[in-house]
């Protein structure tokens, strides 16, 4: 089954039109364009990220008074008309000394212990030197489009 066309053309409001570009248009209106909204986009996330950050400072300074005042007064949980509030223990495990992490591993055969998946850089260095991924390493390209401003 022969793939989709897909049609791309751009309004000035951004919205994606039916009718401006076949590839025979000008791309240079093309690449202005997506440059444009690119630059567009990332004005708009970086307001949201400050918005974001200024919400999250407030958020936590009340979850810090809540937790304080739960643990001067022995509480796990409190309910109120609004919500509960309630107490959990976030966890995180780091290596710290990979190699003795392994060792333990292997000597151990703890293997329960890792990640299932390979380093993709390794994996790029085998292909590159050998022309063959490694024996059950899946492998995907895909082709897409980048702009760059000019300089």
């Amino acid at each position: 089954m022969a793939p989709r066309k897909k049609k791309v053309n751009l309004d000035d409001d951004g919205k994606v039109a039916a009718a401006k570009a076949k590839l025979s248009g000008d791309f240079n209106d093309l690449v202005t364009k997506y440059i444009k909204l690119r630059d567009k986009k990332q004005a708009i996330e970086d307001e949201v990220k400050d918005k974001k950050a200024k919400i999250d400072s407030v958020l936590e300074k009340i979850e810090g008074i809540i937790l304080a005042s739960m643990e001067e007064l022995g509480l796990e949980s409190v309910a109120t008309e609004s919500g509960t509030a309630y107490k959990s223990t976030r966890t995180s495990a780091t290596v710290a000394d990979w190699d003795t992490v392994f060792d333990y591993i292997r000597s151990t055969e703890s293997w329960h212990m890792l990640e299932r998946r390979v380093n993709k850089s390794a994996v790029v260095d085998h292909k590159n030197e050998t022309g063959e991924l490694p024996p059950g390493v899946g492998w995907r390209e895909e082709v897409t489009v980048n702009v760059r401003r000019k300089s």
